[in-house]
């Protein structure tokens, strides 16, 4: 905590949290201004870290709840930190060696991402479909979000690269070499549809994009 304030542009406005506060996953840290740059703190348990990354390597993932995530925490995420950080400090080579159980992408992960987050695109669009009778909007969005989130989990995967947050996942899609044209335009309409009520447009707008993930995944 003291080397967390000693660096901060503001020590008394700065909250440092213990370990363990912000769940078993984000653990915990502090939101920081360092000369005037927004800076992320967060804790990671080496062995931990070390142990998912072995995990993910051989297939094996989890999903957990997590305040800030919305689309859950997906274990993969730990071993995408590692692959794409950069350090600055790493006497030991810790970080070096934990990087090359993450890097190359592990083709285990890949097919258990795809195997895990596919069918559920279709789930939650059949889910979404159910309420429209119902006019359950907030219930409509909610599984919306939740089924374009698994497709870029698919998405990612496809390419061989971690995702690391959903948040701009969508956006960054638009990058890469396997992808489904338009997509960030396409979602954009999709809640403009459940913004104005047309709930059953938006659930075939959604079908129409799950019809050329499943082309891509064929």
């Amino acid at each position: 905590m003291a080397a967390a304030t000693a660096i901060a542009d503001d020590p008394t406005a700065t909250t440092v949290t213990q370990v363990g506060e912000w769940g078993p996953w984000i653990v915990g840290g502090a939101w920081l201004s360092v000369d005037g740059r927004k800076v992320d703190l967060l804790y990671r348990n080496a062995d931990a870290v070390e142990a998912v990354t072995e995990s993910c390597r051989a297939g094996v993932v989890t999903m957990d709840y997590q305040p800030g995530h919305p689309h859950g925490f997906c274990s993969a995420i730990w071993a995408g930190e590692i692959a794409y950080c950069q350090p600055l400090h790493d006497p030991q080579a810790l970080i070096a060696r934990l990087k090359s159980i993450a890097l190359p992408y592990p083709p285990l992960l890949r097919a258990a991402l795809i195997r895990r987050f596919l069918w559920e695109v279709r789930f939650g669009i059949e889910n979404a479909e159910l309420a429209v009778a119902r006019n359950e909007r907030t219930h409509i969005a909610g599984c919306a979000y939740r089924s374009l989130a698994c497709i870029a989990q698919v998405l990612f995967a496809l390419n061989e690269r971690y995702l690391v947050n959903e948040k701009g996942a969508l956006q960054e899609l638009a990058q890469l070499p396997l992808t489904i044209p338009q997509l960030a335009e396409r979602t954009n309409e999709i809640w403009r549809l459940i913004g104005t009520g047309a709930l059953a447009p938006a659930c075939e707008a959604l079908r129409e994009i799950d019809r050329h993930l499943k082309g891509l995944t064929s």
